[in-house]
């Protein structure tokens, strides 16, 4: 399978509508109280230059019956032509943007944990976002690139490391919903474990990030807000605000 939205290049990234559609509306019916901006889903234009909304987008979910349903349409559809994510022109602070993402995702699904009574309902939410968590933002790629740029040099040792450990933690937590989850209701054993290896990855993630340009980490952060922010304000009030149920961000904890 490939990524829908493809970082490695650190410039350039082909997106579809079909598959932009399938993100969206997939994760906002599996999962309910899901924030579209913070798994990077842009606003999609018609090429009558109207602005598909996000709420257009939970519309489109709530009218399908399954996810089965769902994926079935959407890729059945034939939308209008849309406008590409535009990556930051700052690589480093488009890396930077990512890694954030990725934290604010580990709370996400640690939600999820908590919330979750049966192994087989948290294997369905967490095997598909868990999934795109992986493939959009690519955090090894973004260990790798960013490591370049760690401050002061004598920290590339620490922060590589830290890094890495991040990955590794991510990649455990992903392993263990892909083989180890099943049926039945979920142990605390099995919530720990999960529970744990997320938080280690947004603690490392932490150290990595001390050693950036803080300034470019704040303007990162700003985005990751800012678009969290018009999000919740285009809901708000609406019929749909119940939806939109995010987390707090893990910098502003």
């Amino acid at each position: 399978h490939q990524p829908m939205h493809h970082f490695s290049s650190y410039g350039t990234m082909i997106s579809s509508a079909k598959l932009l559609l399938l993100q969206a509306s997939v994760f906002l019916l599996l999962l309910g109280s899901h924030n579209v901006i913070a798994w990077s889903t842009p606003r999609m234009t018609r090429t009558n230059h109207e602005v598909t909304t996000r709420r257009e987008v939970f519309g489109m979910s709530a009218s399908a019956v399954s996810s089965t349903g769902l994926l079935f349409l959407l890729l059945q559809a034939d939308p209008q032509p849309v406008s590409a994510y535009t990556p930051d022109t700052d690589k480093l602070r488009e890396s930077l943007y990512l890694m954030s993402r990725v934290q604010e995702a580990t709370v996400q699904q640690e939600r999820f944990v908590g919330r979750s009574l049966l192994q087989e309902d948290l294997k369905k939410k967490m095997k598909l976002t868990l999934r795109l968590v992986e493939k959009n933002y690519l955090l090894l790629d973004q260990i790798n690139f960013s490591s370049s740029f760690v401050q002061p040099a004598d920290g590339i040792i620490d922060a590589v490391e830290a890094g890495n450990e991040a990955v590794d933690s991510l990649q455990a937590a992903i392993d263990y919903v892909n083989n180890d989850l099943s049926v039945g209701p979920m142990t605390d054993e099995q919530r720990s474990y999960l529970t744990s290896n997320l938080t280690d990855c947004r603690e490392k993630l932490f150290v990595f990030l001390k050693y950036m340009p803080q300034d470019k980490l704040l303007q990162s952060r700003e985005r990751v807000e800012d678009e969290n922010v018009k999000n919740r304000e285009e809901y708000a009030g609406s019929s749909d605000d119940g939806l939109f149920n995010p987390v707090k961000l893990p910098w502003q904890q």
